[in-house]
This record gives structure tokens, sequence and C-alpha cells, in this order.
């Protein structure tokens, strides 16, 4: 790809609404797909960005302030591009205006980033692509044996829990994992201090679209199975255990969708983070998420997810906004910084299987997943570069999209 020289470098405004990170992703799929690239280098949004504002294209062409027809009616058919300011702009003219690239090299690495990364991903919903990656690596039958150790112990430290899994096999980065898994199936919960303790033992009863219920296990493990239940092991933590009769067991109904019900939108969500002290990074080695990868950085002066490394060699991943510094689950931060960039792309649902299919580095925050996951008691499948959840009734796919602000797109 072959750019034009700076100097025919300019600015175009446009006048629309919406969550600017939203409209920022649809502009920037557009001009992917339109093959712009070489033309609208990058995206600038107005500051402080209500639901009506201004978006500018920083444009590259052969005649400053000059677009061709053709580049026009191709621009013209995306929804937010149809209420140009009749005028082009300098940097200077629209420096106070903008909060600047939302990312820097937004339209050459971010969308080159995106279109070599998600183009190459198989089809979510083709079985046939289906892979199974790091979960696999988990010894056999590990996860079933662990949770029945930590149902009889029935809380403990983080040191116990990693002790129990390194001596079925499981390293410490297999450990954090299965900790995470075992927290979405709803088996364990994890208190201040990295203490742990076993939920009580329940049975999961969810309405299926085609009629009937189907019934699962969740929580401690407390009786071997009865005549009519079924059993299926599962990588990345215990056995899936289908149950005909609850018995005494309390029954939670629709568990994923009635926490879907209490949840906060994203910037809610972001609010609930645990608050940091002030950053000095002359004390620390700091990096920055660029949308990609970490990379080495002199400060922290920009909004973003940092990795700062400790002088004890220890890091800590944290997201900073306004000066203010917040930390929590990786995957967490890295959705929000994610959003913040206006790189999260939307999710893809298959209505005759419910299933419902995420990029798997754009995976939501823990507790948003936890409903997708207990809509069917079963982990997300990796398939090619991709997280499908399935049995995801679509009132909770819409509800979780709406508050993590995400269009669906049905297959």
């Amino acid at each position: 790809m072959t750019f034009l020289s700076p100097a025919g470098r300019w600015y175009q405004a446009y006048s629309t609404f919406g969550r600017a990170p939203q409209v920022i992703e649809e502009v920037a799929r557009f001009i992917r797909n339109e093959k712009l690239v070489d033309t609208v280098v990058s995206l600038r949004v107005e500051r402080a960005a209500g639901q009506q504002f201004f978006l500018f294209l920083t444009l590259e062409t052969e005649h400053w302030g000059t677009l061709s027809e053709e580049v026009q009616d191709t621009l013209s058919e995306c929804k937010h591009l149809r209420s140009p300011i009749p005028e082009a702009f300098t940097l200077e003219q629209i420096a106070s205006m903008v909060s600047g690239d939302l990312q820097l090299k937004s339209l050459g690495q971010s969308l080159e980033y995106r279109r070599v990364i998600r183009e190459t991903y198989e089809d979510p919903f083709d079985t046939e692509a289906r892979v199974l990656l790091m979960d696999a690596e988990l010894p056999d039958g590990a996860g079933e044996k662990l949770l029945w150790f930590l149902s009889a112990s029935g809380s403990g430290s983080w040191p116990t829990f990693r002790n129990a899994c390194s001596a079925l096999g499981m390293d410490g980065s297999q450990a954090t994992r299965l900790a995470r898994h075992l927290r979405l199936l709803g088996h364990l919960e994890v208190l201040a201090g990295g203490r742990w303790t076993v939920a009580p033992p329940a049975v999961v009863e969810v309405e299926l679209t085609a009629g009937g219920v189907r019934r699962y296990l969740t929580g401690a493990r407390d009786a071997r199975l009865a005549e009519g239940d079924s059993s299926d092991s599962q990588a990345g933590g215990p056995d899936f255990r289908q149950v005909k009769d609850p018995g005494e067991r309390r029954v939670l109904h629709h568990p994923g969708q009635r926490l879907a019900e209490r949840l906060p939108d994203s910037a809610g969500f972001r609010q609930t983070l645990e608050v940091l002290g002030s950053v000095n990074a002359h004390a620390l080695t700091v990096q920055r998420f660029d949308g990609q990868r970490f990379t080495p950085c002199d400060d922290v002066a920009e909004d973003g997810l940092y990795a700062l490394t400790l002088p004890d060699g220890r890091t800590i991943h944290a997201l900073g906004s306004n000066q203010t510094w917040r930390r929590g689950e990786f995957f967490a931060l890295r959705f929000l910084a994610l959003e913040a960039m206006g790189l999260l792309g939307p999710w893809r649902y298959a209505a005759a299987s419910q299933e419902l299919a995420v990029r798997h580095e754009e995976r939501p925050p823990e507790l948003y997943e936890r409903c997708l996951v207990l809509s069917s008691g079963h982990l997300p499948e990796h398939r090619g570069g991709w997280l499908v959840y399935r049995q995801v009734p679509i009132p909770l796919v819409d509800r979780l999209a709406t508050l993590l602000g995400l269009p669906v797109e049905r297959a």
C-alpha cells in the first residue's frame, strides 16, 4: 500500500450521533470493507462527545481539500458519514475540538491488525473448525478431582488452592485459569484477600426453546450420580452433570438471566473496579496496551491499559482514565480498554442453534461471561479465533449486548 505525502493530509468533519466507540467501530469496519484505508488514514472525535457529535476523517489525497466523486459517493453509503460539513479543515483548526486519534495509527494499525486477525478466523458456527486450545492442556479429570477436594474443604486460601492444583499436575497459570472457570460455572466464589469458598450444592433449571427443561448441578459436589443422571467431561473444568430429579437440592431458575438483570452497563461496571493510588512511572517499568499487545513507554500521560512492573518484579495491570487508576481481572481491563479505543467488534448469534460467538481477545468481563456460561453449564468452545457459548437465549444476548454497548449480527 502506498501513501501520499503528508502535504496532502487534511480533515473532513461529519455530524453524527450514537455512542462514540460504537460509531468509530462501525465507520472503521466500513472503511476497511470498502478498501479506503489508503485515503482515510485515521479517525478523530469531538472532545467529550455526547449522543450527537462531530466525527473527523483524516484524509490523504493528491490535492488538499479535494475528494474524488467516487470516494465521496462511497463514504456517503455509511450512515454516519451522510452529513458532511462543506469545508476542509487543517489540524490546527480542529486541535481544540477533538480528543485526538482514538488510536494513533488508527486505520494504518488498528484496521490493518483487525483485517489480518479477523479475516483469518474460521466461521465460528462451523463445527468442523472447532479447535480446543489451552484448556485441553489440563490433566484428564483434574477439574473434577479438584472440585471434590474443594467441596470437602469448603473454603481456604489461594496457596491451598494452588497446592491442590500442583498435586494434580497443574502449574500456576493452569491453576489461575481453572479458578476462573470454576467461578464462571458457579462452583466457586473468591472473597477479598484471595480466599475462596465453594458455593452450596444446587440444581440449575433452564427452560428449553423446543420445550422441556434442562437441569444440571452447580456448587459443591455432594453425592454420586443417581439413576437417570448423566456426566460428561469438559476441557478446562469439572464434569458437566445433568440430573433428572433435583431431589432436596436448592433449585436455581435461569440464574444467568437473573444475574444479567442486576448488572450495570459498562460505564457503571468500570466504577466498581478497585481504585489504586497514583502511579509514578519513573519508579516502574511501564508498558501500554495498543489494542494488540503491550509496548514499552516512558510515561502514563495517556488514558489506557498499562502493565506496571514493580522493582520486585511483580506486574500489575491497571486502567488509567482521567488520572484515576483502577484494577481488576485482566479480561475486564482489556475489554474496557478496547471499548475506549473503539475496537470492539460485534457479537455473532446463530438463532437456530442458540450459539453466541465472541472474538477470543474480546471476551467480556467475568460477571457478564458468567451469565452466558450458566445458560448451559458448559464453558465456551474455542473455534478458530472465537469463543462460542451454547444454548444462550436471544433475550439474554440482547440484554448483555445492550449493557456492553455491542451490536449483534445474526447468522
